[in-house]
This record gives structure tokens, sequence and C-alpha cells, in this order.
């Protein structure tokens, strides 16, 4: 271990091997009882969503699975059956590229299946993803040496950890959590066993997450191989570094494997606003000053939320740090990790005492002081998210290495072990009025009985000098514990199996209205629905998607940078509420000219009383309580013009003259004007006039009529 030869560092030494290790045969045994723990962990927190009537649709915070994920789910499902791969939708927004979505077709197996049984398999694909995670940091914990009792406590405690359980509802904190688990494992593979085989595709799976997730993934890859590197062999930079490029050669493997799909997603994802960073930072103040300390109610939330994921409340009761559950720190991964942490300094080298305390330096320091989590996400805000859950892997592998010693007969320091019970119980308890406000107390209360009976039990197994029962006793209670609390994570108002059969959300009288227009006009046109049917608290916007018709709203955090402009050029979204309309953009719903000009045809909606006293709109047809309209004046898809209007000239119009300008002429850039000699200047006296006769006369002239007006 401590040879100079450079020879042995490129060659994996394997850490010692457990008891549990000594034949082939058992470490299978070990994988298939470890997935049957998981499995039955698993039944036992969504039973109701497996036996009684929910589904993994949320109505409340969580409400991203029924308006973001579910729509994109049942849209590529309709796609790869018409289309095939995802290219082009006008589904989404005005229309845009669905090609960074390609990612989905591996991660997200529902989309393979036909809409109708896609609400239903959501959680038996949630299961499955928390199953290889579970299985993976099995393997990857077994990698480190690490005894049966650790490995399994290791894998339940990461997957059924608070980031892989609110991935029931934020899909990519579930894949992010796989993913990456499968990175550690496939590293650890590669250092302990030298098969580098898995670090190729480890890479380019979370490269088609997003491709963001290159640049999380070569933060992890950068703090955990060196690290471990340096604990298995001590300080040799010429041979660390060389063993890291190698490492880091095989993960470039991974990088070109998913180029095709990654690369050409980037341009997607680039040419919008949050990519692009042309349009401000989406949600987000300005970048914290370097040592600048956030608001007590941010403090409180880190300290309390790794007790419990619900202790300062549920999903739309969350009473923490920006009344938001899904941005606060998900640090939640089992009370047990909380009194082992100190641990496992105890019986460690001096060179992993070296490492564990930068490790929790890099915990810590981010969360005092929040310009480090800035700098995390190279500036583009403040999330919590992938950081936390590199925090979450981090604890539960130190945790479990003190918790491995232990079962193996090794003591731990038991005046730490009472001092960070004494902790815990002292910040549950604090005597302050108003954080005891914010905490529930129930479950204040049972932390409180589950870190007593942890303590307890490892104290009397060290004293009786039974530690492996103990661990396998302390196995089933932490079984309980995760049960237990993350049941009430799960458990939040979701969509009913029922309802799914009923005439109500996605599947109202829309779908009759949709049906009958598509069977009489084959045309390509727009319809404009004033109203979201998704069941959820917060509005549904992208029902484009879910029943198959054209519009012009989308929610999306990569809506294309061009629709957004547009818009905004057009005066349908507010450049004060920018950060918002960027991601829930309301499209043209409310601006009748502009919805002509963008090829609606037909107009959906529950208050038809300013359709009805409008010239532009014929009432159709009565499907319950929505309205079926045609707009009169709907105009094809493709204008054509022999004029052209300046831009700067168009942008400082007032906003009344700006759809009637649209008529009368292509907008224009002077850069793309200089290149367009054939059109001419269309000057305002030509088209700023009033609506009435001109506006009708020109429409008339795109939709190939006799102009009756006199205009």
């Amino acid at each position: 271990m401590n040879s100079h030869n450079p020879e042995k560092l490129a060659t994996p030494i394997a850490p010692p091997k457990s008891q549990f290790d000594s034949s082939s045969a058992r470490p299978r045994w070990a994988v298939l009882f470890a997935g049957l723990s998981l499995l039955l962990v698993g039944v036992l927190v969504f039973s109701n969503f497996l036996l009684l009537d929910k589904v993994l649709l949320y109505k409340d915070v969580g409400a991203d699975s029924v308006n973001d994920s579910y729509p994109y789910f049942v849209h590529l499902s309709d796609y790869i059956r018409r289309e095939g791969l995802p290219s082009w939708s006008f589904c989404v927004g005005m229309g845009q590229s669905l090609f960074y979505l390609m990612g989905s077709l591996i991660w997200d197996p529902v989309i393979w299946l036909p809409r109708e049984v896609i609400a239903h398999a959501l959680i038996f694909q949630h299961l499955f993803k928390a199953l290889i995670a579970g299985l993976l940091f099995f393997r990857f914990l077994q990698l480190r040496g690490l005894t049966l009792y650790a490995s399994l406590l290791g894998s339940l405690l990461l997957a059924f950890s608070c980031y892989m359980c609110t991935g029931s509802c934020w899909i990519v904190s579930a894949d992010e959590t796989v993913g990456f688990t499968f990175l550690l494992f496939a590293m650890e593979e590669a250092i302990s066993r030298g098969r580098w085989i898995y670090i190729p595709f480890a890479v380019a799976l979370m490269g088609l997450v997003t491709v963001f997730h290159f640049y999380l993934s070569a933060v992890l890859l950068c703090l955990y191989v060196p690290t471990r590197l340096f604990e298995l062999h001590g300080w040799r930079p010429v041979e660390l570094g060389s063993a890291c490029t190698r490492l880091a050669l095989f993960a470039l493997l991974g990088v070109g494997l998913a180029a095709v799909v990654c690369f050409g997603s980037a341009q997607s994802i680039l040419n919008s606003p949050r990519g692009s960073g042309t349009i401000g930072n989406f949600t987000w103040a300005p970048t914290p000053a370097l040592f600048q300390l956030e608001s007590p109610v941010y403090y409180v939330t880190a300290a309390l939320r790794p007790f419990s994921t619900d202790m300062l409340g549920t999903g739309d009761e969350f009473r923490g740090w920006l009344n938001n559950y899904f941005e606060a720190p998900m640090t939640y991964c089992g009370l047990l990790c909380l009194l082992m942490v100190p641990q496992a300094f105890i019986g460690a080298s001096r060179r992993q005492r070296i490492l564990y305390g930068l490790f929790l330096g890099f915990v810590f320091v981010p969360v005092i002081f929040p310009w480090f989590r800035y700098l995390f996400w190279i500036f583009k805000g403040g999330y919590f998210r992938a950081f936390s859950l590199f925090a979450v892997l981090g604890i539960i592998t130190l945790s479990m290495t003190a918790f491995s010693r232990y079962t193996q007969r090794k003591p731990l320091n038991l005046w730490i072990l009472g001092a960070s019970l004494l902790l815990l119980l002292s910040v549950l308890y604090l005597p302050s009025h108003e954080i005891q406000m914010l905490i529930s107390k129930q479950l204040k209360q049972t932390v409180a009985i589950f870190l007593i009976l942890y303590a307890a039990l490892l104290i009397a197994g060290q004293i009786a000098k039974r530690q492996s029962i103990t661990g396998s006793i302390i196995l089933f209670l932490t079984a309980i514990e995760l049960v237990h609390f993350d049941r009430i994570t799960v458990n939040r108002p979701t969509v009913t199996k029922q309802e799914l059969n009923e005439r109500v959300g996605f599947n109202d009288e829309t779908v009759d209205a949709i049906r009958d227009i598509k069977a009489s006009d084959s045309s390509f046109f727009r319809i404009t629905k004033t109203w979201g049917s998704g069941p959820a608290t917060r509005p549904s916007i992208n029902d484009a998607m879910v029943f198959s018709y054209y519009g012009t709203l989308s929610y999306s955090s990569f809506n294309n940078l061009n629709y957004i402009k547009f818009l905004l050029a057009v005066d349908a979204v507010s450049s004060a509420d920018i950060a918002t309309e960027a991601q829930w953009t309301p499209g043209l719903v409310g601006q009748p000219l502009l919805s002509t000009f963008a090829c609606e045809k037909y107009v959906l909606t529950k208050t038809p009383v300013p359709f009805e006293t409008a010239e532009q709109f014929e009432f159709m047809r009565r499907y319950g309580n929505i309205y079926l309209f045609r707009d009169k004046m709907g105009l094809p898809f493709g204008l054509a013009f022999d004029r052209y209007i300046p831009e700067d000239l168009f942008l400082h119009l007032p906003s009344r003259a700006k759809p009637e300008a649209l008529l009368h002429g292509v907008v224009l850039s002077e850069q793309d004007a200089e290149h367009q000699s054939e059109l001419s200047d269309s000057t305002q006296s030509e088209w700023n006039r009033p609506v009435s006769n001109a506006v009708r006369c020109r429409l008339a002239c795109f939709q190939r009529r006799p102009c009756d007006t006199g205009a």
C-alpha cells in the first residue's frame, strides 16, 4: 500500500473483504437478499399506490408530476408511435424541438407504454428506480469492504431517502439518484477491481438526463476519485495523477457514447432562456457576497430537515425556507446516520480523518455561506438539489463505514455517541417559541424516540459484545423508521384511479371536442383553450400535449428562446415578470388578433360570453360546460408579404398596434433587411390605422376571399 512502484497504483487494490464475501455464491445470495429487502420496504412505503386507489400524480406542490412530467410522457408515447424518435412538435408552445428529451426514452420506460396505462405504471417505474439505486449502492458499499448489514442498511437509507422519495413526483430526483449511484459504483469497481467497463455507460446515462449532468458528473468524480485513491494509496502525486487521467479517459468514452443525443440536445437547451442566460437568473436573487449569511428560517430548515423530510410540514403545508418543499435541503437519509457520522472518525487512519473532515467541510460550508453553493452551480442559482444528493451519498457512506466496524466488534466511542444524542435532542427541543411553532410536534417526539432507541441499542450491543445481533435489530428498526416517515412524505393528495375513469381532469369533455374538430378539419390550425384541465391545485399549461392539439402555451424549463422573444416583442408576456413567464408561458391566450395571426382557428372555453359577443367568433357546439367557437378570421399556416417593418420601429409601437402591424408586413432586423432587397419598407402611415377596415381587408386577402369592407 505504501509501495513506490508506480505500476502498483494502476493495479486495483481491493479493500479488505468482509466476513460475508468468502465465496462467490454468497455475494449473489447477498444481492438477492438486498433486492428482496428493498422491494419489501418499497411495497410498504407505497402500499396505497400499489394496492389502493392512488397514482403517482400529485395535486399539491408536487403538481409538476401532473403538469409537466405526465404531459410529456403522454405526448412522447403518442409521438414515437406516429412519428418515431422525438424531433419537432407543434404541441409544445408554438412549436419546438423535442430532441433534448431523447434520454427520457431510456430513463422513463413508461413512455413506451400506451398513453392509457402510463398513470398506473408510474409507481412501478419509481420502485424499479429505487430498487436499482439501492442495489448499486449496496454493491458500492461492498466494494469498499463493508459488511452485509452495513451495505444492506446503506442501500435502504439511499433508496428511501428524502431525495429518492421526492423523485416520486419530481422525476429528475430519482434519475439523479440512480445515475450518480451508478457512477460511484462504476468508479469503485474500476479502482478496487480493475473493471472499467461500467464507467463509459454510467457517464453516458448521466448525459442523457440533461447535458448539464455531464458537469455534475465531473464534479462528483473530481471529488470522489482523487480522495478515494489517496485514501487507499497515500500522497503520491505523479501516480495519482496518472491513475486519475486514465479513469478520466474512460469517462470521456461515455461522453462520446452519448454525443449524438447530448450535443444535439445541448443546442435545444442553449437555445432557451434558461440555458442561454440571455433572460436573467430564473427564480433566484442575485449571487450573495462571499461570506453573506441567509435568513434565520433558512438555517432552521437546514438544521431540522435531516431529522425528517416533513419535520417542518408536508407538501403545501411546508413552513421552512422559501415555503418550498422541493427547493429546501433534502438531506434526510435516516436518523442512524446522524449518530454514526461522528463515529466514522473513531478507528480511522489519520489520512481518512483528513478526508472525512474535508467532506464535512464540503457539506457545511456551502450551507452556512450560500455563495459557495452558487459556486457549485456555476452561479446559475442557489439550488440544493444535486448538492443535497452528493451530501447524502457521503453521509451514508461515512455512517455505514462506522456501522460496519461496529458489526465487526470494533468499539464505538460511547462518550461521543452520548454527546451526539444530546446535541441532536437539543436541536429538536431548542427553547425558541418561533422555532417550535415551525416543527411538527408529533414527528419531533417520534424522532426523539428513534434516536434514543438507536443509541440504547448501540450501547447495549457493545457492552454485551453482541454487535452482530444488535446490527440486525438496528437494520429492522431502520426499515420501520423509513416506512413510517416515507409514508408521510408520499401519501400527499394525488389523483386517484377512480378519477382517471371519470370525466374530469385530463379526461373531461375536451377529449370529445378535439376528436370532432380533427374529424372535420384536416388543415393546420391552432386551438386556444382558455382553462387548464389538470386536476392539481396549480394551473395546467401543457394541455396541448395531453389532448394532442396545437396551442401556444407551454410550461417548460427549456422553452425555445425565439418563442419567448416573440411573446416579449408583442407584449404577450411581461418583461417585468419574465423569470416566471419564460417557464410558465401563457402564450397568446387573451390576445384575439395575435391568436388569429398565429393560425388560431378554434376556441374552447368555459366562459362563452366574451366570444358570443365578438363578431370574430362563431359558436359551433357545446360539450357539457365546454363551448366550442370557430375564429372566422383564422389564417393559414405561413403568410406571404411583399413589405417589411423594421424591428426597431416595431418594438417601440404601442401594444395595441403590434397585432395589426404583423398583418401588414414581416418584421425584420436591419441586418436581415439588407439581404431582402425585393421587399419594400412599409411605413408606419400605411398600416398604423384603426383595426376595422384595413385589418379586415388584409385578413380577407390572406384567406383568399373578397374584401367587402370598402377599405
